[in-house]
């Protein structure tokens, strides 16, 4: 029901471009461009193929013609996210709930979209609860060993000003079904003027498990250090997080969130029984419970990267395992 036409979605994103006077992608090429030219080696075979439908507002994500994710970005959604999210057995890993149904169906969180990344204090505004983050340029890109989709985001105040830009990029890649991840960075550029990451729990990369994985059901929170149950976890910062258990009539299944060591400081994790982890750069006050807030200031023309690792998993991983898999991705591998 929430499906516009496709001049509609091109004439309101054109509109959010010219009304809030927003500058071009740097440099002279588009985003399928630095895309294209980022992907130029792979062969012709399509193992990860991505399908972009800017009429529906979202970019099919297929791993050897399974389908994996969906980068969701309809005018109709607050913020961008991906869903759902497929493990290699075919099971959705992350909560349907408020896009789809549950079973059971728990209804807390509405503002939990399965995969997502948002900010609770934001030059002061809340996007993690109540402000939009609108995507207003999408492009996607298939190949052999992997695909991306690199999406131009604005973050908005209450009245729609521009706070900052946000180039987001997805890289998927051709892995086996037991074990499969994906990349996912983040640039912010201050265009707009300083912004404020406000030491605040709410963010900054989330996921939202399977009901029947939550802590308070059948699953378990780890992080690096061996650590286990939320009270053990919660705020202590990690290069990593694990939240996995049985789903009934199958396997263990998981998600690990890897914090690339390029980060400029460990996150903090912001993480709940009822199945929310959040990996947190600025909370080392009201997360980790740090004497030094967390606050960080991008002056005008700066830009900040963050990057992370998802790694969906299906069958159990031990902490040795998961630490490999991480170690993989602190030394630059992709697919392999």
């Amino acid at each position: 029901m929430y499906r516009k036409t496709g001049l509609l979605l091109f004439l309101k994103m054109l509109a959010v471009i010219l009304l809030l006077g927003l500058p071009a992608w740097s440099g002279s090429e588009s985003l399928a461009a630095v895309l294209i030219d980022d992907f130029a080696n792979d062969a012709p075979a399509k193992n990860v193929h991505t399908v972009l439908d800017r009429e529906n507002g979202e970019v099919v994500v297929y791993l050897r013609g399974e389908h994996f994710t969906t980068y969701q970005f309809h005018e109709s959604f607050r913020i961008p996210f991906l869903w759902p999210v497929f493990a290699g057995s075919g099971i959705d890993v992350t909560r349907n709930w408020p896009m789809g149904a549950d079973d059971p169906e728990i209804t807390d969180h509405p503002h939990h979209q399965s995969l997502w990344t948002a900010f609770g204090d934001f030059n002061g505004y809340d996007h993690w609860h109540n402000e939009p983050i609108i995507t207003v340029e999408v492009d996607a890109v298939s190949g052999e060993s992997r695909g991306a989709v690199r999406a131009r985001n604005l973050w908005v105040d209450d009245r729609r000003n521009p706070l900052v830009d946000e180039i987001r990029e997805y890289i998927f890649y051709d892995t086996p079904d037991t074990v499969r991840y994906f990349d996912q960075s983040v640039t912010f550029r201050a265009s707009y003027g300083d912004v404020t990451f406000g030491d605040d729990k709410e963010g900054l990369f989330a996921f939202r498990i399977r009901t029947e994985i939550q802590g308070n059901k059948n699953g378990m929170l780890t992080n690096a250090y061996g650590e286990s149950g939320e009270r053990a976890v919660y705020g202590t910062p990690a290069p990593w997080m694990d939240y996995s258990g049985p789903v009934e009539g199958e396997d263990i299944h998981g998600i690990a969130l890897f914090s690339h060591p390029d980060n400029f400081r460990l996150p903090a994790w912001h993480v709940r029984d009822y199945g929310l982890v959040a990996c947190n750069f600025f909370a080392m006050k009201d997360v980790a419970g740090m004497e030094d807030e967390g606050t960080y200031v991008l002056q005008e023309g700066e830009e900040l990267t963050l990057s992370v690792r998802y790694l969906i998993y299906s069958g159990e991983m031990d902490l040795s395992e998961l630490q490999e898999q991480f170690d993989l991705y602190a030394r630059g591998d992709g697919s392999r």
